[in-house]
Formats: C-alpha cells, structure tokens, sequence
C-alpha cells in the first residue's frame, strides 16, 4: 500500500470489512441499525482522517479500533440515559406514591367537619330553648314525634312544625357547604 490510501483501496477494503465490522459492533451495542451506523461512521472518520494514520499498514486495525471506539461511546451514552430515565421514573414514582399517601391518610369527611360542627353549635346555641330541645330529642334521642309531644308537653303538630323550621334554616346556614356535605354522603355510602 501506498502512504495515503487510494478511494480504489478504500473501497475494496470496505467490501471486504463492513459486514465483519458489523457483526462485531451488533455484537456488543445489540442493534443491528445502529451497528450499521457504527461502521458507516467509523469508515468515513477513517477516511475523513486517513493522512493521519500515515503510513497505513493495516488500515482494517485502525478502522476497527474505530469501532470498537464507538460501540464504548454509545454504550456508555446509553447506560448514561438508563440511569437518567430511571431517576426520573424513581423520582415520578415516589411522587405518585406521596401524592397516594397523602390522599389516604386525608378522610374527605373531615376537610369542613370543625366548620360544619362551629356553624351546627352556634346555630343550636342561637336557638330558642323548646326549639333547641324538641330538634336534639329528635335527632339525638332518636325520640318520636309522640314522645317528643309528650316530653315537652307540645302537640304533635308543633313538633313538627319545629323541626322543619330548623332543617329549614339550618340548609340556609350551611348552604356553602351542602355540595360537599352531598359529595361526602356519596363517598361514604358508595364505600
């Protein structure tokens, strides 16, 4: 060979060697495209810098070593991205395993209980005596109208009457709060 290698030689020389070279380059990067680019690309660096690796006795040598140069470069370019893409699916998945935590560990029920149950004693508070007793013995006592009637010494129409008019003000005083009140009862019941 002469001391710069001829197209004519570069030729035959990549005839003879593509194939082998790629078949040692799909051996470790285990993609046949990129394998290809590999060698394709190592042939033109080869080429592109042939009057430095003059005088050339064993330009398949250099051309290899080209290879194997950029199998090393992709590889270590690929684990790069592995380890990147698995911190952040390690980082995504230990958000959404938070976020998870956090919505178990919150009970909905509880976001407006201490309001509901602030505006539920004042709003009893503020009630007259009779009213106040006949709507507790009602909801608490789980007493009948009749007893009720009978306890308080009231008919049982004015018991009636008086625990209508307190579910009526109480749905105006807890107006704001009756879609979640609603979305709560849903949940609870759906569970």
């Amino acid at each position: 060979m002469s001391e710069v290698i001829q197209p004519q030689e570069f030729g035959k020389l990549f005839m003879s060697y593509r194939d082998k070279f790629i078949s040692i380059a799909r051996s470790y990067v285990r993609d046949e495209a990129v394998a290809e680019d590999i060698v394709a690309d190592s042939f033109t660096t080869f080429w592109d810098n042939r009057e430095k690796y003059t005088p050339v006795t064993c330009p398949e040598a250099y051309i290899l070593h080209i290879v194997r140069n950029k199998c090393l470069n992709h590889l270590r370019d690929k684990a790069t991205r592995t380890r990147i893409e698995q911190q952040i699916h390690k980082n995504i998945s230990q958000t959404i395993d938070a976020d998870i935590r956090a919505l178990e560990s919150n009970d909905p029920s509880l976001i407006f209980r201490n309001d509901i149950g602030i505006i539920f004693k004042k709003f009893i508070g503020s009630m007259p005596e009779l009213t106040r007793n006949i709507f507790l013995a009602s909801r608490f006592e789980n007493l009948t109208y009749q007893e009720i009637s009978e306890k308080y010494n009231v008919s049982q129409r004015k018991v009636k009457r008086e625990i209508q008019d307190v579910l009526s003000i109480m749905r105006q005083s807890l107006k704001d709060y009756l879609p979640a009140i609603t979305l709560l009862m849903i949940l609870a019941f759906a569970c």
